[in-house]
Order: C-alpha cells, then structure tokens, then sequence
C-alpha cells in the first residue's frame, strides 16, 4: 500500500478572464476542465475552504476588500474609499493555497481521500457559490481508487451540483448526503472556478453523531501516491462492504412485565449488498398499567385494603403508570373480638379468652377474645317488697319478659312480699285478772312486721 500524506492535492488550470458559459457546463466541471493549461499544484491541504478577496488601490495604499465593504454606486467603492482599480482586471496573488495565481479567474480541482472516523450517513455542503462549484464522493464519480493522480473521469453525477449561470444565484448551504462505513478511505474530488472578481466556496461536511466540520479538514483528508501497477486497489473499497448492525426498538403490549427478545432479519443496504441484522425488541407494558399487590402489617384490629397508583421506570427507560393493592392486616398486638353466650346462671357473666389465628397475610396473630354469658330462658328470679293495706304479710309469685343484655328476650320470676302498711295492725289478746266481771280494752302499740323469704330455709 502507497504511504498515507496529510491532506489533499490542488492542481490549477487557466480560465479565461470573464467567460460567463464555460463553468455552466456541467461537462467542463467534471472533466473538460483538464484540458485547458496547468498552471501549478501544490499538495498537503487541509483547509480546503476558498474565500478570496479582490484588492483595493486607493489614494492611502493598496488593501484587500471583502465584497461586503464594497459599493459600485460611485464608482467602485471599498470601506468608503475610492479604488482606482476596476472590479473587472485580473488580479494576481497566493491567497488561493499559497500558489501564485490569478483568482479572480482560475479553475481549481482538489483531490484527496475522506477518512471517516464513524459509519452513517456524511453531508457535505457549500455554504455559498462564487462563481461555480462541484463536489464528488466515491470511487466511480470522483476518481478510480489508487488513481487520484489520473486524468478525471467523465461522471456527472455529483453529490453537490454547484452549478451556476452566469448572474444567476444558487441558494446557501446547498449539500449532498453520502453513507460511508468508518476506517475506509473514499475518493474526494472539488472543482471550483471563479470568472471574475471575488471568489468564494465555505465546505463542511456534517458527521452522524451531529459534529459540523468547517474549513478545516485536518484528521479527515489524506492523499496517495498512484499504484496502478498492483492487481487490486490496496485501499478498501467501500462499494462492496456488507457488515452485521444491531438496532434495538422498543414496543408496548399488554403484559404486566417487560420483554425482551432478539430477532434476526436481512435488509439491503445502502450499497445495494444484503446486510445481516440482529434487531433486540424491547416490549413494556403500556400505560393501561401494571398490576401488583402488596401485604403491609398495622396496628389496627381489622383488615384494610387500599388501592394507590404511582408511576414507576420500566428496564427501557419509559415510564410506566403502575397500580399498587396494598392490603394492610393486623400485627400481633391482636384483634379483638366480642362474643354473646347463653347460659343457666340468673346473672350477666363477661370474660376474656386469648387464643392465636392465621391472618389473611399468612402470619399469626393474636385475638382477645370477650365473651358475655347471659341467662338462657330457664329464668331470673328476683324478689321484691311492697307495702299494702292488709292485717298480715302476702306472698305471691309473678312471671314477665325482659330483653338480656345480649338483645335476647330472657324469662324473669318476681316473687312480691306484701307487708301491713303503718295503718296498723289489730291483734287481740286474753289476760287472767282477780276482778269480778270481763274487761276489755284497747291498747295502741309499735310492734316491727316480720318479713318470710320464702326461698330462705329456717
């Protein structure tokens, strides 16, 4: 393989002084240009950029003049000094490449290989055209590989047609796109001709991952010496080229988890070769939500069950609404729970039980439990006094309902006792006495009622 050079060759041809037709043809940019007289070249270059400026001689000396600060309405006019000199001359200098020269009226073809340091796809662009200009890319349209030295090649299909008539425009930053695979060196080739006057031609070329390079090419533009004599070109030919990509995409479904999955397909590329593919789908729940339950331990003596929604970030970056149950059961400081039994006791009776059960959560817990006992239907019995009228005490017995303190309707037996009231009782009495006849009298007394329980055994 021939040694690598920094930069690109430029060689220079005669073009004549205010020719408005020939840069028009598309032919001449391409090849025809060859054939008029080679003036020079010099080789190394990296800032491939032109921007010449025409000069001004004015009463306080000789100055370039950008076409900005120029005016004509009086004459030709530079920074508001007269020049006495005319837009129209030949004007000679270096400014093109260190090589003297006419610019004002010149054709300049640049040749080199472009290095991409990353594979995609590369735009190359003229910022703006003065007067005409072409750009090519690739070993069929610009030069043969190993070639670069060779007269041109007649293809016409550029990738930047700069292209212009004679006072007509072009618009800025036209441009041309180019897919190159990184580390292979692709034929480079720029025709440029100015008829008259100031000469412009800004290059950049976009890279893939969004970088701008302007002017300056250093890193990206190499040049080779000639090797026809080898069988094969010893520079690889990108033409050819067939390679594996993996791309990955990410869909969404209706599953509650993401997937992942590897599928292998063959697309053409841009080369028009088959390329293999590997594409690695990522497929996430879609925003109709995940679905996850969780069991919390409380407190509180019961079990609570709350829905909450909350938004969290799937394994391919996307967020993702996620609905979360959280069903809370209680710890085992214990439930409480409260029972009502029957019984054959004539009295409410309450205790408490403690005993352990398995909550919903699988986990044990305790329970107090409290347990009420009331009197089943066999009865109560309660006794009762009351005051009454009559000369002696009365026992009676008396059934009735009442509702237990469970709720329940529960038997009562009231035994009443019926004692003589204050308006007293009357007794009567016999005494022996040592009079002659029968006496009777009345006495007035407080004697203490007797009160006979007749549950009570004597």
């Amino acid at each position: 393989m021939a040694k690598k050079k920094n930069g690109m060759n430029i060689n220079f041809y005669q073009y004549t002084l205010m020719d408005s037709s020939t840069y028009s043809n598309a032919a001449y940019m391409a090849y025809q240009y060859a054939n008029e007289a080679k003036l020079g070249s010099v080789g190394g270059q990296t800032t491939i950029s032109i921007n010449y400026d025409i000069p001004c001689v004015s009463d306080f000396g000789t100055f370039s003049c950008p076409q900005e600060d120029s005016s004509d309405e009086w004459g030709f006019m530079c920074n508001n000094e007269f020049c006495s000199n005319s837009q129209a001359s030949a004007y000679w200098s270096s400014d093109l490449f260190g090589f003297y020269t006419t610019p004002t009226n010149v054709t300049v073809e640049m040749t080199g290989y472009f290095l991409p340091p990353q594979t995609g796809s590369y735009t190359f662009r003229f910022a703006t055209v003065d007067d005409s200009a072409i750009l090519s890319v690739g070993g069929n349209v610009a030069f043969e590989c190993c070639a670069q030295e060779q007269p041109p090649i007649t293809s016409t299909d550029f990738t930047i047609n700069g292209i212009k008539p004679w006072q007509g425009s072009l618009p800025d930053n036209i441009g041309g796109t180019v897919y190159m695979y990184a580390g292979y060196y692709y034929p480079l080739k720029v025709v440029y001709s100015n008829a008259v006057s100031w000469g412009t031609l800004p290059i950049s070329v976009e890279l893939p991952d969004g970088t701008t390079v302007s002017d300056n090419f250093e890193g990206y533009v190499y040049s080779f010496d000639d090797d026809l004599s080898q069988s094969n070109c010893t520079i690889p030919d990108p033409s050819i080229h067939t390679t594996s990509t993996i791309t990955t995409t990410t869909e969404p479904w209706t599953g509650t988890f993401t997937s992942t999955s590897t599928e292998m397909t063959t697309i053409t590329d841009t080369n028009g070769q088959p390329t293999d593919e590997t594409v690695i789908v990522i497929r996430t729940p879609t925003t109709a939500s995940t679905i996850t339950t969780t069991t919390e331990p409380w407190t509180g003596t019961f079990t609570s069950t709350s829905t909450e929604m909350t938004t969290v970030t799937g394994t391919n970056g996307q967020p993702t609404d996620e609905t979360v149950i959280v069903i809370r059961t209680p710890t085992s400081e214990g439930l409480i729970s409260t029972t009502t039994e029957p019984w054959t006791g004539t009295f409410t009776s309450t205790s408490t039980e403690m005993i352990t059960v398995t909550g919903t959560n699988g986990q044990p817990t305790d329970e107090t439990v409290i347990v009420i006992r009331t009197p089943t239907s066999e009865g109560l019995i309660s006794t009762t006094t009351e005051p009454w009228t009559g000369t002696f005490t009365s026992t009676s017995t008396e059934m009735t309902t009442v509702t237990g303190t469970n709720g329940q309707p529960t038997d009562e037996t009231v035994i009443v006792i019926r004692t003589p009231t204050t308006a007293s009782t009357i007794t009567t009495t016999t005494e022996p006495w040592t009079g002659t006849f029968t006496s009777t009298s009345t006495e007035m007394t407080t004697v203490t009622g007797t009160t006979v329980n007749p549950l009570t055994k004597p």
